[in-house]
């Protein structure tokens, strides 16, 4: 018995509506199955007396037909619109006959025979064929030219399909797919095949047809089909062209080892560069515990090896203590450029690796920290390197001083260990600090002081000489002072009945004042530079801002009416007292220090605003700049708008740069960027796009494009890359079947457009 695949998926919906759909007769009582009776020498109809078992429970077997008659001591046969119910399992059928067998013990088994149009129903589990042979104690069965739905979502047409157990099949003659459609538009046959329910599918001599054109024959496959779409097995592979790298193929191999842990396996090839191999291990315990490691590695087709590695883990221990590894380098910045999709990645400079160990005790915090930073200066192998080898920190978040006093106290030890150089020499020296802080914050309805004293010691092992770390030890102090005012703050409440937004806003405005004071800090260049603490000078400025918010009364979660902050708009400015050792020159608040129009230090800086506008949490739009008073021009610039919706996510960025002095006023950055993803068809077709534009030197610097395109068994993933940068023009195409996940590029990063590990199981 043959049907189509239309006429499969609409038996197996109405398969449990068929016991409702009998004769207009009205069947018999269930009755439970016969039991031998020696004096029953010719068939009869069943005792109508006997009462039926409780279905509850598993080995109750109860009977309903039109008719049922007993043949003889050990043979019962029911017809006519036959529904068989036996622990979690329904059969439907036109005849059945149940033979009794009486052991040695005492004990009984039955094995049924049904026939002439067979339903099997088990779970989510739909079988329809034209016999069945099954022993009703252990399960097992065999049907013949029988087709069905298995759990979870895979249509099966046999010629014979053996039941092993309740999670076991054995399938000769097999057809699998998982589409609904009158001709699949995808399948494979096999000879031979073993199902494990809710785990995967092994089958021999296997042939994969599309529509029904036999296209691929392999000698063995693993269908998974488990409800978490995580089961070991092959991805399915890519195809791409890259005018840099050649034609590329890849795929890989998944394999999950566990509920929390996995392992992906690639591989690739290049027709112009050579062959990669990539390994990824990825896992996820409880809260916070998780990790990904990805490596990859390229053999050149010259000879030589390059490599790729990205790793990122945080692991609790024993006691609450915790762990963290960081690992991001290529083996050099032209394969990291060449190979990385993302764009950030391939223009990053850096090369970082890093472990530490953290543990919280009696309220502080130690961290053991190992880390090694190399940036580079060009495309070549010159760059400046920074270490710790290692670092110890013991510190004390600010607590208040008893419950009273109002004083809160917090303080900071580091002893480290520091390599600071390049790629001709590094210095090695050891560097001490420690830092108490004491304040005493006062809070009013209005206004909010918070006056702050600190005290800096420092002791460095070695002092710079000649640009190198060879002089005597060092010892920095000073002492540092604060006072932090907000407010007065003034507000005022509009009332908009009808308006669309809301009918009620606030005002609020109220400056934000911080005057520091710093002692000077004797043989500054003498300190070696290895961080922004070794910078430090001493100083006397005032830093003020005028800060507005505006509310509005909406909706919250809850449905109840709250505040909502929609509008931020800070726009503040620094005045240096103290100019004489260039204190402005280190300012990190700005993006340039401040000089005048003869190149002089400036005791003003450039003013600086920053604007927030979240009408939603859905959108937001941020715009910052920085306005130089003495060359009356906006020196930097900054634009950037997300919205997040259901179907539609955007981003979009613009930046720009202008370089001030007395030599030169010129615009050095201008930068525009952009990503979308939008779901075009809910769960059928999707678009995403990146692109990167310098303005300054009309130049399109890379553009992404990716569409996937699912249907109800499979998908489709076309992808395109544009890179000017580095002169490359990329197109790749993959394919994914229902429970089968596919490989793209392993380098790229699937937010941007293109690249990414598209459907993993």
């Amino acid at each position: 018995m043959r049907l189509p695949w239309p006429a499969l998926a609409l038996l197996c919906s109405l398969i449990p509506g068929l016991a409702a759909a009998q004769a207009p007769a009205p069947p018999p009582s269930p009755a439970p199955s016969p039991s031998p009776s020696p004096a029953a020498p010719a068939p009869e109809p069943a005792d109508p007396a006997e009462p039926p078992c409780d279905p509850a429970k598993s080995d109750c077997t109860t009977i309903t037909a039109n008719k049922q008659e007993r043949i003889d001591a050990t043979h019962y046969r029911a017809t006519g619109f036959v529904d068989l119910h036996f622990g979690d399992t329904r059969i439907q059928t036109d005849q059945i006959d149940v033979y009794t067998t009486v052991h040695e013990d005492g004990t009984e088994s039955k094995r049924i025979e049904a026939s002439g149009n067979v339903v099997f129903l088990r779970g989510e589990e739909r079988l329809a064929g034209e016999k069945l042979v099954m022993d009703l104690d252990t399960g097992r069965g065999t049907f013949e030219n029988a087709l069905g739905y298995m759990q979870p979502g895979v249509f099966v047409e046999a010629r014979r399909i053996e039941r092993v157990s309740a999670d076991t099949y054995k399938i000769e003659g097999g057809r699998f797919t998982s589409c609904s459609q009158p001709t699949p538009r995808w399948s494979f046959s096999a000879s031979s095949a073993t199902l494990k329910v809710d785990d995967h599918i092994s089958a021999s001599n296997v042939i994969f047809r599309v529509k029904a054109v036999p296209a691929l024959y392999v000698p063995y496959f693993i269908y998974p089909i488990q409800q978490d779409q995580r089961s070991t097995g092959f991805l399915i592979p890519h195809f791409g062209h890259s005018s840099v790298r050649g034609y590329n193929v890849g795929g890989g191999f998944f394999w999950a080892m566990g509920r929390s842990f996995d392992q992906t396996f690639y591989a690739d090839s290049y027709s112009l560069y050579g062959r990669g191999f990539g390994h990824e291990l990825r896992y996820a315990l409880k809260s916070p515990s998780r990790g990904n490691f990805r490596s990859y590695y390229i053999r050149r087709l010259g000879g030589g090896w390059e490599h790729d590695l990205n790793w990122n883990a945080v692991q609790m221990l024993p006691g609450q203590a915790r762990v963290s590894v960081y690992v991001q380098e290529s083996s050099t910045f032209d394969f990291n450029q060449q190979f990385q999709d993302n764009l950030d990645r391939a223009l990053t400079r850096n090369r970082r690796s890093s472990a530490s160990l953290q543990k919280s005790f009696l309220g502080l915090n130690a961290q053991l920290l190992a880390d090694s930073t190399d940036t580079f200066f060009d495309s070549t192998e010159s760059f400046d390197r920074r270490r710790h080898l290692p670092s110890l920190t013991l510190s004390q978040s600010p607590r208040k001083l008893g419950r009273k006093s109002g004083f809160v106290l917090g303080w900071e030890l580091a002893a480290e260990r520091l390599q600071r150089g390049d790629q001709d020499h590094v210095d090695d020296y050891q560097r001490f600090d420690v830092h108490p802080r004491l304040s005493r914050p006062v809070s009013f309805s209005f206004l909010q002081l918070n006056p702050e004293v600190q005290y800096r010691y420092t002791r460095y092992a070695a002092s710079l000489e000649e640009n190198q770390v060879v002089g005597p030890p060092l010892d920095r102090r000073y002492l540092e002072s604060s006072l932090d005012l907000r407010g007065p703050t003034f507000s005022r409440v509009f009332s908009t009945p009808g308006n669309f937004y809301s009918e009620r806003y606030k005002h609020v405005v109220g400056p934000e004042v911080t005057w520091l004071y710093r002692s000077k800090v004797e043989e500054f260049d003498a300190i070696p530079r290895f961080d922004y603490n070794d910078t430090i000078l001493g100083t006397n400025e005032v830093n003020y801002a005028l800060v507005q918010r505006f509310y509005a009364k909406r909706a919250g979660r809850s449905g109840k009416q709250e505040p909502y902050e929609f509008l931020n708009w800070r726009v503040g400015q620094t005045y240096y007292v103290d100019i004489a050792e260039g204190q402005n020159e280190f300012d990190p608040n700005y993006a340039s220090a401040a000089f005048d129009a003869e190149g002089r230090p400036s005791h003003l800086s450039p003013i600086q605003s920053r604007l927030r506008f979240r009408p939603t949490t859905a959108f937001s739009t941020n715009f910052d700049l920085e306005y130089d008073v003495h060359f009356r021009s906006v020196r930097t610039l900054g634009l950037s708008t997300t919205y997040g919706g259901s179907r539609v996510q955007a981003q979009a960025a613009w930046s720009r740069g202008k370089r001030l002095d007395q030599n030169l006023q010129r615009v050095n950055r201008n930068t525009i960027r952009g990503a979308a993803s939008v779901q075009v068809v809910p769960r059928r077709l999707a678009l995403q796009g990146s692109v990167a534009y310098d303005l300054l030197n009309d130049k399109m610097l890379q553009s992404t494009a990716r569409l996937r395109y699912d249907v109800q068994c499979c998908g489709f993933v076309v992808e395109t890359l544009q890179s000017q940068f580095r002169q490359d023009r990329q197109f790749r195409f993959s394919i994914e079947l229902a429970n089968i996940g596919s490989v793209g590029s392993f380098m790229g990063d699937e937010t941007s457009g293109i690249g990414g590990i598209g459907g993993r199981r």
